[in-house]
């Protein structure tokens, strides 16, 4: 949550749900807690003029993405305060189970259009794609009073569109008066640094392997829950080893979605990877969709009937499931355990590609056990949907800025190290530029 204020415009970068509390990875039962003491807890950072109980004071909230430490606060947002944000995040927020906005589909969303400069009060606003891994991702040039501010958001540029970096590097001002800037591998030391074709690669490895040993396992892939990029990755893998491929009820339309979007040119292709979005089709007969018991009651009752709908032609069930289990290659979340424990699979291989932190919860523990009581093996491939250290020297190099503060990370004193002009900058602390 970053505020500018100029003499008379105010706004917000982003409202993120926090990711730790007290140093640990937050409990996902703390949200339900009511407003207060969430504001007693500094869950909620106390900001006057921001949040439903209060006057509204604010021109706009921008969202740079549709991950949850970027959008999770707009449920305690001001109705009558504006939110800005691309129609792909509009419709990626709008979809996310796990930080429902009541409400959302009423709000008064702005929809802006990458490159194409828009005002809010005094401030001059253009919206830029990133690589990261959420889709469309953005980050945004801001120019009032004489200043440019450059916030990056989440990017990276080792992802399956890492040309919008280079755009972005070619076309923002160079010399900028504030650069903010993520950091937030940072510190990091068990990150494995590749591409996502380097990861594919990797995947299609362990797929073939699990062949070659004669297990008759399945093998499950477990990415975030809107990780596009992974999806394709595990589709063209499971593709490659001839292997079907399963997705559930929740990816299925999300990728219908965005291809629907791509289709009314509001997605830009890269490396083909946008235009061959793994749709359930006809025409792809290859992939199947699973209707997980506990996730399709849910997007039932937040999103509706229709999108449980959607795919029947194309469905496969838990039966059939555990009688193929060896041709297939299925997404999975730990929701869906229960139907797991029907398909009774066994002798399978997991491939954890995530954050590794998440593994601590206590959902996330639940499975693995039950996997490993199977006979499953585990490993874990990902890449991370953040900047690497020379990504970010590359960025801080190519625009030069007048000013650095880092953000989004646990280790901003190693900005030190990468330009002089790097400025450390507290939480609730304003100042001036």
């Amino acid at each position: 949550m970053i505020e500018l204020k100029s003499r008379k415009s105010r706004i917000l970068l982003d409202a993120g749900y926090p990711l730790f509390f007290n140093g640990e990875v937050i409990d996902d039962e703390v949200r339900k807690k009511p407003y207060q003491e969430l504001l007693d807890l500094g869950i909620i950072p106390r900001v006057k003029g921001l949040y439903r109980w209060e006057k509204p004071e604010f021109d706009a909230v921008l969202i740079s993405h549709a991950h949850s430490d970027h959008f999770g606060l707009l449920k305690y947002i001001h109705p009558d305060i504006p939110i800005y944000l691309s129609e792909i995040t509009d419709m990626l927020i709008e979809m996310n189970l796990s930080f429902p906005i009541s409400g959302y589909s009423r709000r008064d969303r702005r929809r802006i259009k990458m490159y194409e400069p828009f005002t809010i009060g005094d401030f001059l606003v253009k919206a830029h794609l990133m690589d990261h891994s959420a889709f469309q991702a953005a980050a945004f040039e801001l120019k009032c009073e004489g200043k440019t501010i450059l916030y990056t958001g989440d990017f990276r540029g080792h992802g399956r569109r890492r040309e919008y970096l280079e755009r972005f590097l070619n076309e923002a001002e160079k010399k900028p008066d504030l650069l903010l800037i993520e950091g937030t591998t940072l510190g990091r030391i068990d990150e494995m640094e590749c591409t996502e074709e380097e990861l594919e690669a990797e995947f299609k490895q362990v797929m073939m392997n699990q062949k070659k040993m004669k297990k008759n396992g399945i093998v499950l892939c477990q990415p975030t829950s809107q990780n596009i990029d992974r999806v394709i990755s595990f589709y063209q893998a499971a593709k490659a080893c001839e292997k079907f491929f399963v997705m559930d009820i929740y990816m299925a339309n999300l990728i219908f979605k965005l291809e629907k979007l791509r289709k009314s040119n509001l997605i830009s292709c890269s490396h083909g990877d946008d235009s061959n979005l793994p749709v359930p089709s006809l025409w792809r007969p290859d992939i199947r969709v699973f209707y997980p018991m506990l996730l399709t009651k849910k997007m039932e009752q937040l999103l509706g009937k229709e999108y449980s709908k959607r795919f029947r032609a194309y469905g496969i069930s838990a039966k059939a499931i555990g009688r193929k289990q060896k041709e297939i290659v299925m997404l999975v979340r730990p929701s869906t355990l229960a139907d797991l424990k029907l398909m009774k699979l066994k002798d399978g291989t997991l491939i954890y590609s995530q954050w590794q932190a998440y593994r601590e919860k206590p959902y996330q523990i639940r499975l693995e056990k039950y996997l490993a009581t199977r006979g499953f093996s585990t490993c874990h491939l990902h890449t991370s949907g953040h900047a690497f250290e020379e990504e970010i020297k590359k960025v801080i190099k190519g625009l030069s800025p007048k000013e650095i503060v880092p953000i989004h990370t646990f280790c901003p004193e190693a900005f030190f190290q990468f330009h002089p002009k790097v400025t450390l900058r507290k939480d609730g602390i304003p100042f001036d530029l």
